[in-house]
C-alpha cells in the first residue's frame, strides 16, 4: 500500500519538528567563531614547550586546567568545581549538571537523551604530561571514581593512555576491562574515557564536546577507533539534515 500525499506531508512536518529541536539543542552546545578563537589561544598555550627553568610544574598543569574549564563551561549543560578536597582525596574536577542546562531542557522541551552522559555528576582529572598515562594512572582514577560513587569519568591529557585505543592492552585496555567488570559484576554502566590533543583539535573543527564524548563511549563499548563514530555520524547527520531542509524549502 502506497502512502497518501497527506501522510507524506505529515511525515515531513514531523521530521521538520525534530530538526528544529536538534537545532535548538545545537545552539547551546556549538561554539561561535569568537569562542573558537579564545580556545585556540588556550590550546596554543597548552602545546607550547615547557621550560622548567622559568615555569613551575603547577603552571604547566594550569594550562590544561584552563583549557578544560573552557570546554566544560562552553558545553553549557555542565559546570565545573575545581580542586575539591574531601576527607580522603583531592579531586581535580567535579563536573555537575548546570541549573541553566536543566532549565533549558525544560523550557524548550528537549530530551535529556540528547546529552550522552546520563549522570548529573562526573569526575575529571587533568594530567598534563609529556608521555601517555600507563595503567597506574587509570587504576588510581578508577579507585577515585569507585570510592566517590561515580560511574563516569574523563582523563584530560595531551598524549592519552598507553596501548591502542581500539585494543585490550595497557592503559586503554584497562578502561575496557574495568567497564566489563563493572557491567557484569556490579551492573554499572561504567565509562572512563580520555581526551587528547587530537580531541581538542576536533573541537576547533566543529565537533562539540558531546559529539566527542558520545563517539568515545561507543568506541569503548565496541573496542574500536572513535573517529569512526565521530566523523561517520557527523557526516551522515549533516547530509540527512540538509536533505530534509532541501525537501521542505
Amino acid at each position: 500500500m502506497s502512502a497518501s500525499s497527506e501522510d507524506l506531508n505529515l511525515k515531513e512536518v514531523l521530521k521538520r519538528g525534530i530538526i528544529d529541536d536538534l537545532n535548538a539543542f545545537n545552539i547551546f552546545v556549538e561554539w561561535t567563531e569568537d569562542e573558537k578563537s579564545e580556545f585556540t589561544v588556550l590550546l596554543n598555550q597548552l602545546k607550547s614547550p615547557f621550560d622548567g627553568k622559568v615555569e613551575s610544574k603547577k603552571s604547566k598543569g594550569d594550562r590544561l586546567e584552563r583549557l578544560v574549564s573552557f570546554i566544560i563551561d562552553k558545553s553549557y549543560f555542565y559546570k565545573i568545581y575545581k580542586n575539591v578536597r574531601t576527607e580522603t582525596n583531592e579531586i581535580d574536577e567535579i563536573i555537575v549538571f548546570s541549573e541553566e542546562g536543566r532549565q533549558a531542557l525544560h523550557k524548550y522541551s528537549l530530551s535529556r537523551g540528547l546529552i550522552p552522559i546520563s549522570t548529573d555528576m562526573f569526575l575529571g582529572e587533568c594530567k598534563n604530561y609529556e608521555k601517555a598515562l600507563n595503567v597506574t594512572y587509570v587504576g588510581k582514577f578508577y579507585s577515585l571514581l569507585s570510592t566517590t560513587g561515580n560511574t563516569f569519568g574523563i582523563l584530560f591529557t595531551q598524549k592519552g593512555l598507553t596501548g591502542n585505543e581500539a585494543g585490550y592492552k595497557e592503559g586503554y585496555g584497562l578502561t575496557k576491562v574495568i567497564r566489563m567488570v563493572e557491567r557484569y559484576k556490579n551492573n554499572n554502566d561504567f565509562y572512563i574515557i580520555t581526551f587528547t590533543l587530537d580531541d581538542y583539535e576536533q573541537l576547533l573543527k566543529g565537533h562539540t564536546f558531546f559529539d566527542i564524548v558520545k563517539a568515545k563511549m561507543l568506541a569503548l563499548c565496541h573496542a574500536s577507533d572513535y573517529h569512526v563514530f565521530l566523523c561517520g555520524n557527523k557526516h551522515s547527520n549533516q547530509i540527512e539534515v540538509k536533505a530534509i531542509i532541501d525537501e521542505l524549502s
